[in-house]
């Protein structure tokens, strides 16, 4: 191989002179490549960093992409535009309606009835600040790569308003239980079965309305259903238990004038407790068992005792079964829980033994202390009243239980004895002291 020099002679050219040209040429071309490539990621990097910085510097004053208020995008919204939008999302919030379906039957609910305050200035700020507080690189990467990042108001809820409506959806939709009944004809005992019913779960179905307002899908734009299961209602007495009376273990008798308007009375009140049922540890109260004691409620004018007068008054006579009511608790060997006397004393019965009714003050009630039930079976026939307990043979243990009264002039000291079948005293319990004007 080889080459012409100046003077047109032919010389031999050797491989290694023309690899070290070659290998300085190759390398005056890579460090030219070098340079190149240098600046080319020098101005990337400046096009990129002001893409970035503009990019970031363009939403100093916007909303960040990405960002939902409930489902509605709050993306390059100005501060004008984003409280327009809040204050929009509110009055929608209010407006919406909430359906609450329990099987066949659908009750429409308005939201804003259960709101009494939306708090929506904490989330504005937080929505206008987002990403400001960071460099603008990290400001770019929220823009560009963030993923949605949902917002809701802060809603204090007005229970009240939502217990009430609850209130009214259970009444309307309860199916109330027909307990077992017992009946007392004579000493035949008949006793009829019972029935469930059904109703809703109050506390389920409050915390599902809370929850809803709460939850992002108050403010979407949907339709909101909260489907409500009935909950079986059984009776609250175990007929079982029933079979269990089979004894009357105590009663009682007073007599009153038939025909008058205290008469009545004493027949209506005496109708209110007949055939009540008590389980065992359930407390009895004669005021809940005969209220209201209005005209309305079956009772008339009568005289009644106010202050230790007599004087006219609806209702007249009730607490003469209340009276009736105490002395056959007492024989049966129950201690009272509540009770007061009369003003003065009363002519039915002796001072120490009568039990008074004074509405929304003085009540009268016991508690069933056995371990069965127990039945108060109470009945009128021409001007006697009589009210009878009955349950199982073996509560009182075969002890025969006396109410006795030591009176004194105006004061009374009551106690209870039992006797055993040989009329031998086993038992002693002071009741408590009666003091008559």
């Amino acid at each position: 191989m080889g080459r012409q020099d100046d003077n047109n002679n032919f010389v031999e050219v050797t491989d290694n002179n023309t690899k070290e040209e070659d290998k300085k040429y190759i390398k005056i071309l890579s460090h030219s490549f070098k340079k190149k490539k240098f600046y080319t990621i020098i101005i990337c990097i400046c096009l990129l960093t002001g893409v970035m910085y503009f990019t970031s510097n363009r939403y100093d004053n916007l909303v960040y992409p990405d960002l939902l208020l409930y489902d509605k995008d709050l993306s390059g919204l100005n501060e004008k535009e984003l409280a327009e939008e809040i204050n929009n999302t509110i009055e929608y919030i209010k407006n919406k309606e909430i359906t609450v379906r329990i099987e066949e039957k659908d009750y429409k609910l308005k939201a804003g009835d259960f709101i009494e305050n939306i708090n929506y200035k904490d989330i504005e700020k937080e929505i206008k600040s987002f990403g400001k507080d960071k460099n603008f690189m990290s400001q770019f990467g929220l823009i560009c790569f963030n993923v949605n990042r949902y917002y809701n108001f802060d809603i204090k809820i007005n229970y009240d308003s939502i217990k009430n409506k609850i209130d009214e959806i259970y009444e309307d939709t309860l199916v109330e239980a027909i307990e077992p009944t017992i009946n007392i004809e004579g000493e035949n005992i008949s006793i009829k079965e019972g029935k469930s019913g059904k109703e809703i779960e109050l506390t389920t179905l409050s915390d599902e309305i809370i929850g809803t307002i709460n939850s992002l899908e108050i403010g979407k734009n949907n339709d909101i259903i909260i489907e409500e299961k009935y909950h079986k209602l059984d009776p609250k007495i175990d007929v079982s238990k029933l079979k269990d009376i089979d004894t009357k273990i105590s009663t009682a008798t007073t007599y009153f004038n038939s025909g008058t308007g205290r008469g009545l009375n004493i027949a209506t009140a005496a109708s209110k407790i007949n055939n009540t049922v008590l389980m065992p540890g359930e407390e009895f109260s004669y005021e809940k068992a005969v209220n209201p004691i209005t005209l309305d409620n079956g009772y008339h004018m009568a005289p009644v005792i106010v202050s230790g007068k007599s004087e006219n008054g609806v209702g007249g006579g009730v607490c003469q079964v209340s009276t009736t009511l105490y002395n056959t608790q007492l024989k049966a060997g129950i201690l009272p829980t509540e009770r007061y006397n009369h003003s003065k004393s009363v002519s039915y019965v002796k001072k120490g033994l009568d039990a008074t009714l004074a509405t929304g003050s003085k009540d009268y009630k016991f508690k069933n202390t056995y371990d069965y039930p127990i039945l108060i079976h109470a009945y009128t026939v021409g001007g006697q009243l009589t009210i009878e307990f009955w349950s199982n043979s073996s509560v009182t243990k075969g002890i025969e239980y006396v109410p006795v009264s030591f009176v004194k002039g105006n004061v009374a000291n009551t106690y209870l004895y039992g006797y055993n079948s040989k009329r031998e005293l086993i038992y002693k319990e002071f009741i408590d002291t009666s003091i008559y004007g």
